[in-house]
């Protein structure tokens, strides 16, 4: 009988193939561009930056507030939060920043099969 995974597990998991999706969904050749900075690494030495904090569960996996970031803008720059949201203005339209920040102050709660389901869609 399979173990059941909890839902800190579930989390967990997520949060590992949802970033390994954004660090890939970009790369050419295994290269990807940090967004706020431009510099070019392997996605496997870059972060998957949060324009909105992790803790925001609602865009916490939205595909447009996670971009590929150095460590340098992701962690030494917090997260260069102006520059990402020019980057997303200026990819999906004039606004969406804003309209990431309204989405994060909105209560999501995930149930396990929406953590299963979405761990399924970025694997």
């Amino acid at each position: 009988m399979p173990r059941k995974i909890s839902r800190k597990g579930l989390v967990k998991k997520l949060d590992k193939v949802f970033s390994i999706y954004i660090r890939t969904r970009h790369a050419k050749e295994g290269y990807v561009k940090c967004v706020t900075c431009g510099t070019r690494k392997h996605w496997k030495e870059v972060d998957a930056g949060h324009f909105c904090s992790r803790r925001f569960m609602s865009t916490r996996f939205h595909p447009q507030n996670v971009h590929t970031q150095c460590k340098k803008c992701n962690c030494f720059g917090a997260g260069e939060n102006y520059l990402m949201g020019k980057y997303i203005d200026k990819t999906y339209g004039e606004g969406t920043a804003d309209e990431l920040i309204t989405m994060s102050r909105q209560i999501k709660k995930f149930t396990d099969q929406d953590l299963k389901d979405l761990i399924e869609q970025y694997s």
